[in-house]
């Protein structure tokens, strides 16, 4: 090697050599960190706690419930008074109170037609019996008399025919002629003649007696209709009512049959509410099935139905409420609607006004008619909204999300009886737990105020005398079925 290449390979040893002096802390730096991830402690794992969702919660409560339903109807008088004229005349006088809307007292004169004619009729027919009684009085003397006339006229015929005989004996003896005999015998004839005259006088007596008690009779008759047209020139209230629309006055013409004006009855309003079947059924608490009906009466359909009733005005501007009692059911379902028609009565309505609070119950009033049953002892009820297509939700021991299905008996405002699958007690959620997962923990946050209503509802308290905080929105989910 030249001197000149030694140079030269020794020159590219040095730039080398300076190059791989970084190499050496390189080593120890790699192998100082091995030595460190090598021996440094492992980190625990942690494992992240489970998410719960918070849900409104109630303990499904066990109380009596007061079955009610609800129906609407308008207010009718329990009576209506069509006033008819029954004779024909001229309105003679009026009530000053014969206007429409005034009340009047039962037997109050309303109008009186002009009763002059009628009461020259009873009049001419009251002389016309007294002149049939008069005939009747002398035919009945008459056949006194021909009575006693009879009696002397066969008296008479004794003596003559006894005469008859001794004429005859005389003759037989030869001590008198004949023409003695003769004589006698037309005495004997002409006096049986006689006596026949007064027995036919006699026998047509009891017939013209008899035509004249007929006669009398019937004017008997006329007279007690002649009285009675006299009578119904007065027409008068057959109750304490209220009148309708009224257009009479003095001086009208009426015929006989024509209508003249209504009038209401002040003791009685009805109220005919409908209600769907399914509800009225509820009314009626048969838990046995068995049969009811031993007799059929009206009498036995309240036995059986045994509600209390009480009628609001339809109209939430006017707060009035009435109690009433259940009268009938009509025979008939509507055909339209398939409801049944309950009738209500509310017992002198007028006297229960209270100025400024409660108005008079008047005809064509729309009405909402509550009916109130008896009572179901120890009922498990939950919130309508809480039911999901035959199910519920509840919470486990361990706070977790179960289905549960129950069975309802009916549904009523804002609840559900339930017939089977709740006991009472159970933690019933009342939120929608949409996602509904099977399983999932739950934060229950107890909704009290949503209970107090429920059990409220149920015992048939009024919800304004629930005393409660406002509560959350209520959340629907699923099918109240």
């Amino acid at each position: 090697m030249t001197k000149n290449g030694r140079a030269r390979f020794f020159e590219f040893l040095k730039r080398w050599a300076s190059r791989l002096l970084f190499v050496p802390p390189l080593v120890v730096g790699l192998v100082v960190a091995v030595w460190i991830v090598g021996n440094r402690p492992q980190p625990e794992l942690e494992v992240a706690d489970e998410a719960s969702r918070m849900l409104r919660v109630i303990e499904v409560p066990v109380v009596d419930v007061l079955p009610q339903v609800v129906g609407y109807g308008t207010a009718t008088p329990g009576q209506t008074w069509q006033a008819v004229a029954q004779v024909d005349g001229r309105i003679v006088e009026v009530h000053p109170e014969l206007e429409s809307g005034s009340f009047v007292s039962k037997n109050q004169l309303l109008l009186k037609i002009d009763p002059t004619e009628y009461q020259y009729a009873v009049a001419q027919l009251e002389a016309e019996i007294e002149q049939a009684k008069a005939l009747i009085e002398e035919l009945t003397r008459t056949e006194e008399n021909l009575q006693a006339s009879l009696k002397i006229e066969r008296d008479a015929l004794s003596v003559t025919q006894r005469e008859m005989k001794r004429i005859e004996q005389l003759v037989a003896r030869n001590a008198t002629a004949q023409s003695e005999v003769d004589a006698q015998q037309r005495a004997v004839l002409t006096q049986q003649q006689r006596l026949q005259e007064q027995s036919s006088a006699l026998n047509l007596l009891p017939a013209r007696k008899q035509s004249q008690q007929a006669n009398l009779e019937l004017k008997q008759a006329q007279l007690a209709q002649a009285e009675l047209d006299l009578k119904h020139t007065d027409i008068r209230a057959p109750f304490d009512c209220r009148l309708g629309t009224v257009t009479l006055d003095v001086g009208q013409y009426v015929a006989a049959g024509q209508s003249l004006f209504e009038a209401y009855s002040n003791d009685l309003v009805e109220v005919e509410a409908q209600a769907p079947m399914r509800e009225v059924r509820r009314l009626i608490h048969n838990p046995t099935g068995a049969a009811v009906f031993e007799e059929i009466s009206m009498q036995r359909v309240r036995d059986i139905f045994n509600v209390q009733a009480i009628v609001e005005m339809a109209s939430a501007d006017i707060p009035a409420r009435w109690s009433a009692r259940f009268m009938r059911i009509r025979e008939t379902l509507d055909p339209q609607t398939r409801s049944l028609s309950l009738v209500v009565g509310v017992d002198d309505p007028y006297q229960q006004v209270v100025p400024g609070v409660r108005p008079p119950l008047l005809q064509g009033t729309y009405c909402r008619v509550t009916l109130i049953g008896q009572a179901r002892t120890d009922q498990v009820i939950v919130p309508r909204h809480a039911l999901h297509d035959g199910h519920v939700y509840v919470l486990d021991g361990d706070q977790r999300l179960r289905r549960q299905s129950v069975q309802i008996e009916f549904r009523q405002s804002e609840f559900a009886v339930v017939r089977s699958g709740l006991a009472g007690g159970e933690t019933l959620v009342v939120s929608d737990p949409t996602p509904a997962i099977e399983g999932m923990l739950v934060q229950p946050l107890q909704d009290d105020s949503l209970r107090e209503r429920l059990v409220a509802d149920a015992r048939g308290v009024d919800a304004n005398q629930v005393t409660s905080s406002q509560s959350p929105t209520t959340e629907v989910g699923g099918s109240d079925d």
